[in-house]
């Protein structure tokens, strides 16, 4: 669990970081670089969701800790 914590926290957390950032210069530029980039920063979020979502040893991990 804790190593799980950690991977969000050095590679997830900066992820949504970027991806709050390039919403925010999309709406204020309407640039299509901003788009694109904040799509991948999307993808990558959600595929970690659905990583998490889908992987039972992780769901008894929190499940115990709580």
């Amino acid at each position: 669990m804790k190593s799980n914590y950690e991977y969000y926290l050095k590679i997830i957390k900066p992820i949504e970081k970027k991806y709050t950032r390039m919403c925010t210069l999309y709406h204020i530029f309407k640039l299509n670089t901003f788009r694109i980039k904040r799509n991948i920063y999307n993808r990558m979020i959600v595929d970690y969701y659905k990583f998490l979502l889908n992987n039972h040893n992780v769901l008894k991990e929190i499940e115990k800790k709580l």
